[in-house]
């Protein structure tokens, strides 16, 4: 028999370090702002220019209506980093060595090793603990191109892989392509084993300075591909709100 993956509890542990950093590092920045979005009244030379922030970027997540029936909001994975940025942190360095399980949880950016000044995210799970997740992140300077060239760098490191959770091995194959004519930039993976019910796709979409990684794990055979449709419709949120 297939195992059935669990992974809501998994995926919504593994964002909550992120979510809280973020908004609390956010609060103490000197450079934080209170307006809602893009502005001409920051000061020349404010690294937050022409970012969104948190309250902005929850405007632009997709409501549980999108979804097929029988999804419901996860209020403890759905947060944001409201009005004021986060301040300008140095980027780790990818850990290619741990990345692998990371891809397995929505929180699947963090393996970029590089921090973002504001960001949003909506976690959506059905009674057969089938999840989507959705995250849109604000990055200063280049640092958003940065993000997706270490996405793909992760993604071609783990395209073999050794998963170990409840007791049991998974032999883990990632399919990752590129998308052409979604947003700037747009990568899509996805993730299966013959020992999974189903499997996972991972998007990840490049709108200027704007990321949004979305995470649909499935026990269906077409392995969460709805997920790259529900992408292109925040896509094209972000896209009308620059």
């Amino acid at each position: 028999m297939k195992l059935r993956r669990a992974l809501v509890t998994v995926a919504t542990t593994a964002v909550l370090p992120f979510a809280l950093s973020a908004c609390s590092s956010g609060g103490a920045s000197s450079t934080s702002t209170d307006e809602s979005g893009p502005s001409a009244h920051h000061t020349a030379g404010d690294p937050n220019a022409d970012l969104l922030n948190g309250t902005r970027l929850k405007s632009l997540l997709l409501p549980v209506g999108v979804l097929p029936k029988g999804y419901k909001a996860d209020p403890q994975a759905t947060r944001d980093s409201g009005k004021a940025f986060a301040p300008p942190s140095s980027s780790s360095a990818v850990d290619l060595a741990g990345a692998c399980p990371k891809l397995e949880a929505s929180a699947w950016i963090q393996t970029s090793g590089i921090e973002s000044a504001s960001f949003a995210q909506g976690d959506f799970a059905n009674a057969s603990q089938e999840e989507f997740n959705q995250e849109i992140d604000s990055f200063r300077g280049a640092d958003a191109q940065t993000v997706m060239t270490r996405l793909e760098q992760v993604l071609k490191h783990c395209a073999h892989f050794k998963d170990t959770s409840n007791g049991a091995t998974a032999s883990v194959t990632i399919k990752t392509t590129k998308v052409p004519k979604v947003g700037d930039q747009t990568l899509k993976a996805v993730l299966s084993a013959p020992e999974w019910e189903g499997g996972t796709t991972l998007v990840a979409t490049r709108v200027g300075k704007v990321v949004i990684t979305t995470f649909y794990n499935v026990q269906s055979s077409d392995m969460g591909a709805a997920g790259l449709g529900l992408t292109k419709k925040i896509v094209a949120q972000v896209q009308q709100a620059k």
